[in-house]
């Protein structure tokens, strides 16, 4: 019988061992998150010491910055613009927008900008996914093969990996890999041991992978079936006995994670899912892309055009390559592969190495898109042979793939696959009593970060104009036209940055994905589509824009138009220069440095102009003059400085058969009349009011598709009713 001391004893011994286990792996994880944190302040040299003027990469990573600055302002000023449709770009009218395109950093980036300007917020969320994703890894494979220095290495295969560097200079999504391990952890020890437990927090681990980067949240998704697939077919082969009871804990403890996942992925895709399901999907894009934005076979026997030996000369080769460099760098390393097949030989009776090659190599595979692409070639022999690829049925098994153009971004999930399977031949390798350990690590790791090399990462100066300082001061709403924000790609990426300064809207500019419409405004608007797009375009309203164009800019609110001087030649700057003065009444120059030259529209009554609203389509010519086509309806904004009678005047003519032509002023029909095939002037007389008028132009019998009669022989897919030119309005005598 066992004394009440000696219960003591034993309990205190117990408890004792629990504590000093406690401190030693405290321990270990600390000094691994100190390694892992100094081997990313050397290997994305020189972020960390230019961290207050500089960000890492450039372009879109602007375009990020803006899109963390933009969350709260859209939760605390409802009534200025919303988290699902941004109304401070492409203004007025705005596009929809994704609430949470990277959740975690856009809540992150909110708590720390209130202390930390919101540039280098970014850059520390940024070098965060290098730290964790590194130490996820390390968790992972430490979990799986017991072995901390093999797992230390496959940290730094993951998070340093070529892929990642890429994406880090400008795709912040892409970038945010961190969460991917941690998901695969759970995951892995859902497979091994089981619980309610480690479900859970596979399905929170995959809850954070979504609110990184929702593309990411599709892979690991992929990822969860092929293990859910894997885990039934180890189970056939190896059990013997009690298949239900066995089929049930394997479904319940799956069911479980998607339940988990299903509950905080729902809030996040939302607003995707009802776009994407909607008759405007404008996430979808044509499926061409998706063959353009996929990897090519040799790039992954290829360093990156960012390695600092190497680079130049890769840079030739990518230069073939369809899409663009980021998604086309692919590259695991030679010392990777090798150590990989190498645990793959050793332990090819390892189920879980199995697991981890069938995932590296499906994923790999994957990222190669729906056709095989060697050298930027995906046809091949005098018979123009393409290789059709798995890709091209998952486009259309998994739901809303068809929305995913960037197939080559499927390599996360290889790059993490072939850095568990470098853990495991490291691991083995190491047991090895007839090499020097030591050195064996330091050559593995030394050929690994040289084959990864991406020094010194590319850096982008971030300026605060003291013009935007100044009006970010002004309470007033008003909207600012900067030239070439939209006519330039590269331009307005950086330059929505300053929208985080100034917090006014701005006309234009760019987003990833927007409907075909949002760019109506600029295409459409007199004056403003001049300076857009630095081009006289005749249009098919006549009016004098010498006359209505300070109107028209002060009608809209626009109050600064801003041309960014570096960004334009000399002749663009004289042309909207020569624009603003003879056609504007604007202030001459009311800033002028920091490559900036600023007009202020000056406030004045206003004047009666048209403007195009809805409905039209592009413009063209007929008999040498613009034309344009509608469908069954379309708009034309008649602002009138007085209530009077006047005529619309036009010339039309109708798509293959005579049509009606109804004109309304708001809800009240003006005048009805039959257009022929034939091209005819017309006058519709019309009563304005004081202020604004919307002048729709119906056409009840509706429009036909060209492409769809057969004796046109045309691929002209749009719906044509009517053209129209030469829009006058005249008072009527």
């Amino acid at each position: 019988m066992i004394s009440g001391t000696q219960k003591w004893l034993k309990k205190h011994l117990i408890d004792s061992q629990i504590l000093n286990d406690y401190k030693k792996s405290l321990k270990e994880y600390t000094s691994v998150l100190i390694l892992y944190t100094l081997l990313t302040f050397i290997l994305t040299y020189p972020v960390v010491f230019k961290i207050c003027n500089y960000i890492p990469g450039g372009g879109d990573a602007f375009q990020w910055i803006r899109i963390l600055w933009y969350t709260p302002v859209a939760i605390f000023n409802p009534g200025l613009t919303n988290l699902t449709h941004d109304y401070l770009i492409f203004y007025p009218d705005g596009i929809p927008a994704s609430p949470f395109q990277s959740a975690f950093n856009q809540i992150l980036s909110y708590v720390l900008s209130s202390i930390i300007e919101i540039h280098v917020v970014y850059t520390i969320l940024w070098l965060f996914s290098f730290i964790f994703g590194a130490y996820g890894t390390y968790l992972l494979v430490r979990y799986l093969t017991g072995d901390r220095t093999s797992s230390f290495i496959a940290g730094i295969v993951f998070a340093f990996s070529p892929y990642h560097f890429v994406h880090s200079l400008g795709h912040f999504g892409a970038n945010s890999i961190e969460w991917i391990p941690f998901c695969a952890l759970y995951l892995m020890k859902m497979f091994k041991e089981g619980g309610v437990r480690n479900s859970f927090f596979a399905g929170i681990f995959f809850i954070l992978v979504a609110m990184s980067d929702l593309q990411y949240m599709m892979f690991m998704g992929i990822f969860v079936m092929l293990l859910f697939v894997y885990e039934i077919y180890v189970f056939l082969i190896t059990e013997k006995r009690g298949y239900i009871e066995t089929l049930k804990r394997i479904f319940y403890k799956y069911a479980l994670f998607g339940f988990v996942s299903f509950i905080g992925i729902i809030p996040l895709a939302l607003e995707n899912i009802l776009t994407a399901t909607s008759s405007d999907n404008f996430l979808k894009l044509n499926p061409s892309e998706t063959v353009t934005y996929s990897a090519d076979l040799l790039s992954f026997f290829l360093p990156s055009v960012l390695h600092p030996v190497f680079g130049n000369i890769m840079t030739d080769i990518y230069n073939n390559f369809s899409g663009n460099t980021s998604e086309n760098t692919m590259f695991i390393g030679y010392t990777v592969i090798l150590l990989s097949l190498f645990a793959a030989y050793r332990l090819k009776g390892n189920k879980y190495v199995k697991f981890w090659l069938i995932a590296a190599l499906s994923f790999s595979i994957i990222s190669l898109g729906p056709l095989l692409h060697v050298n930027g070639k995906t046809s091949f022999t005098e018979f123009n042979t393409t290789v059709p690829l798995p890709y091209l049925a998952l486009y259309y098994l998994i739901p809303f793939l068809d929305n995913c153009r960037t197939s080559g971004r499927f390599f996360v999930i290889a790059s993490l696959s072939f850095a568990v399977l470098l853990g495991y031949g490291a691991s083995e390798l190491l047991k090895s009593n007839r090499i020097n350990k030591k050195a064996t690590v330091i050559v593995i790791t030394g050929l690994i970060i040289f084959e990864y090399l991406a020094v010194p990462v590319s850096l982008s100066p971030v300026d605060e104009p003291s013009f935007y300082k100044e009006i970010s001061q002004d309470k007033g709403n008003y909207a600012l036209l900067e030239i070439p924000a939209t006519k330039d790609y590269v331009a307005g990426s950086t330059i929505i940055y300053y929208q985080t300064i100034h917090g006014k809207s701005v006309i234009g500019n760019w987003a990833a994905r927007y409907p075909s419409t949002a760019r109506n405004f600029e295409l459409n608007t007199p004056v403003v589509r001049e300076l857009t797009y630095l081009q006289s375009t005749d249009d098919i309203l006549d009016q004098d824009i010498d006359q209505v164009g300070t109107s028209i800019l002060n009608y809209y609110n626009i109050s600064y138009i801003v041309l960014h001087t570096n960004y334009m030649n000399d002749t663009e700057i004289d042309f909207a220069e020569k624009l603003i003065q003879m056609n504007l009444n604007a202030e001459r120059k009311t800033y002028e440095k920091d490559s900036l030259i600023v007009y202020h529209v000056k406030k004045e009554p206003l004047k009666s102009f048209m403007v195009l609203k809805d409905g039209w389509n592009s413009l063209e010519t007929l008999n040498l003059e613009p034309a344009r086509w509608i469908s069954n309806n379309a708009t034309i904004l008649v602002y009138s400085n007085s209530s009077r009678n006047a005529t619309l005047n036009f010339n039309a003519l109708s798509f293959q058969r005579p049509r009606t032509l109804e004109v309304y002023n708001g809800k009240t029909l003006q005048d009805r009349q039959t257009i022929s095939t034939e091209l005819s002037r017309l006058s519709v007389p019309i009563s304005l009011k004081e202020g604004e008028n919307l002048i729709l132009l119906h056409v009840p019998e509706g429009a036909d598709i060209p492409s769809n009669i057969p004796e046109l022989k045309n691929e002209d897919s749009r719906e044509l009713s009517i053209e129209v030119q030469n829009v006058r309005l005249t008072d009527s005598s």
